[in-house]
């Protein structure tokens, strides 16, 4: 067999060489069909679990909350209550994805003040909810806006993260 780049004879080692080199190529190959098939099991797995568990708080959760709006509650607690009732109902959503992943670098405090905004709640509403002063709101929108690359736009913060779908 002659070399492709000289024309000369391959020598025994060049041809070694080359047969090796094919039979790592194609470990790799078969690796790597391994690794997608196991990424696809991975998915696949992680789909079924949170179907159950949307399930689960479906059928286990979503009937309490209904039974305790009921009661009689205060008016704290029926906002506690719609607040509970909220996030339970969108644990799975895509916005709660968006703003804890780590792309924001939200607080956990900026991530309870977005959901509240994003509910429709004022900044007098949430400083109430959350025992803190207007003040400290204020400083959490503004650290909200900063992260979601808002700044100083004239874009309604509600809006916004009413469009993280």
């Amino acid at each position: 067999m002659k070399s492709p780049a000289t024309g000369e004879p391959k020598s025994s080692s060049s041809k070694r060489s080359d047969k090796e080199s094919a039979m790592k190529i194609h470990a790799l190959e078969e690796t790597n069909e391994a690794l997608k098939i196991l990424l696809e099991r991975g998915e696949d797995e992680k789909k079924l679990v949170e179907d159950r568990i949307k399930s689960n708080v479906k059928e286990l959760v979503i009937p309490y909350i209904e039974k305790l709006k009921s009661t009689g509650l205060n008016v704290e607690q029926q906002t506690y209550l719609e607040i509970v009732e909220t996030t339970v109902r969108n644990v799975f959503s895509s916005f709660l994805q968006k703003i804890t992943s780590k792309q924001y670098h939200f607080t956990p405090k900026e991530i309870q003040v977005a959901t509240l905004i994003r509910e429709g709640k004022t900044t007098k509403q949430i400083a109430d909810i959350m025992k803190v002063t207007r003040s400290a709101i204020g400083l959490h929108r503004h650290h909200i806006r900063n992260k979601l690359g808002l700044g100083k736009a004239k874009v309604n913060l509600r809006s916004y993260l009413l469009s993280l779908q």
